[in-house]
């Protein structure tokens, strides 16, 4: 691979790995978190370059043997924190910010990391390289796979209702700016879900290496197999527009599917599918998972899901077929109980115990700093992500068509002044003009220092 086509050399990839560190919630959007951010960024992309052309993997190499898996789920966890709490306190006050950049940066900055780890923890030896961190991953993944659940059924409930008048109110209440952050934090979540049922499938890969007390946060903490039937009837990666078109969420991006192709799975299902065939049928795990009425009903109905087009795509599920067909006749086995000294997720509640209180002043104090910045330091936020992200590199890898940064349809026109942002048509681009014109200037701006600072 010649230099023009990676991000990083390695040796850059072993000073980025080393430089990595934690962060205090109040550090987030500073000049060391944004560092932090541009690190991650680069490392992320350049891991994909490396498992995507099935070249050697240094970013996880390094990652490994610097022992920075730790420190990528304390990242990510403070960044959950910071959104779960500062970002709705900054909500509560009616912050107004100039430009929607500041924030939406940290919201990509959490999804950076699950993007980084789905990568990485393809291969088991990182899976078995957490440590202690490996329950805090475990937990994280529960809240953020729940609360996509809840706002699926949410939805529903909502689509079988008429659209009442307090929740079209709800939405008057905040500005445009507040909109289009909640829309992108949706958009992210979504996306930062689907990642994490992969990196689900490869924990339970790997359970028979982990330590007894991950099994048991995944089965008798959280009930996992329960949460995975859920994702398995709702299949959220599909949806029918009103047109009747047919959408499957791929890659990171909704993409329209013929009819001829709709009978093919997705590999986020082919990837929950093989997290419950470990959960329900590894011995480890038949030993754990305790049966009751309810949980052994709903764990039954996949039957109606193992249908000869899945199992056409998927053989070894008949084990898992004939499993369910006996569990639903017969008693499941005796659970065995021991004596296990549990351990415990404690980052999570120790950032939350360390702030309690304090969420309002911290906000407060990021509203009139960081996240409120002058044109010029916006600029310089603007010209650093688009050093971070390197479009160029970016297409290379990436084969499907650009989207439309209005619609989300396959997009044919750049933006002719910054060459960033794609468009379908030129409605399109004029509706999203407002929106994209003060990063569009920003870029123009950046790119005429460069030049000039290249002449002298």
């Amino acid at each position: 691979m010649s230099d023009d086509q990676i991000v990083l050399l390695s040796t850059e990839v072993d000073a980025f790995v080393e430089a990595l560190e934690s962060f205090e919630l109040e550090d987030i959007g500073k000049a060391r978190w944004q560092t932090q951010h541009e690190y991650i960024g680069k490392l992320n992309m350049q891991a994909i370059l490396e498992a995507s052309r099935n070249i050697h993997e240094y970013v996880r190499e390094s990652i490994v043997s610097n022992d920075k898996l730790p420190i990528l789920v304390s990242q990510l966890i403070t960044t959950e924190i910071w959104r779960e709490k500062i970002f709705r306190e900054l909500i509560a006050i009616k912050f107004e910010p100039r430009v929607t950049f500041s924030i939406y940066i940290i919201f990509y900055h959490e999804a950076s990391i699950v993007n980084l780890l789905e990568t990485l923890m393809y291969h088991e030896d990182v899976c078995t390289a957490f440590d202690d961190q490996m329950l805090d991953l475990v937990d994280y993944s529960y809240r953020l796979l729940t609360e996509l659940i809840r706002k699926i059924k949410h939805e529903e409930q909502r689509s079988r209702q008429k659209q009442s008048n307090q929740s079209e109110n709800s939405t008057k209440e905040y500005s445009e700016n507040i909109k289009e952050l909640l829309m992108q934090e949706e958009t992210l979540r979504f996306d930062m879900g689907m990642k994490m049922l992969s990196i689900v499938r490869y924990i339970t890969d790997s359970l028979s290496k982990l330590p007894i007390s991950v099994t048991t946060r995944l089965l008798d903490n959280f009930d996992f197999i329960l949460l995975l039937v859920d994702f398995i009837e709702m299949k959220p990666w599909e949806k029918i527009l009103n047109d009747g078109t047919f959408m499957r969420h791929v890659e990171g991006k909704w993409q329209t599917i013929s009819l001829e192709d709709r009978h093919l799975m997705p590999k986020i299902e082919g990837q929950v599918w093989l997290a419950l065939y470990q959960l329900l049928l590894s011995p480890h795990c038949l030993q754990k998972y305790e049966y009751t009425d309810y949980n052994k009903n709903r764990v039954t109905k996949l039957r109606a899901h193992l249908n000869e087009i899945v199992l056409d795509q998927m053989p070894h599920l008949i084990q898992l077929q004939r499993f369910l067909e006996q569990l639903s006749f017969m008693e499941p086995p005796a659970v065995k109980k021991q004596l296990v000294l549990e351990q415990v997720a404690e980052l999570y509640d120790r950032i939350i115990r360390k702030y309690k209180n304090q969420w309002r002043d911290v906000a407060e104090k990021q509203a009139k700093t960081i996240l409120n910045p002058t044109k010029a330091e916006a600029q310089q936020q603007a010209a650093r992500w688009a050093n971070t992200m390197n479009f160029d590199i970016l297409e290379t890898f990436i084969n499907e068509a650009p989207k439309c940064a209005m619609c989300g349809e396959q997009a044919t026109k750049r933006c002719s002044r910054c060459q960033r942002e794609w468009y379908c048509r030129r409605e399109c681009q004029v509706k999203h003009w407002s929106k994209h014109k003060p990063i569009c200037e920003m870029l123009i701006e950046m790119a005429k220092n460069e030049q000039s600072d290249n002449s002298k």
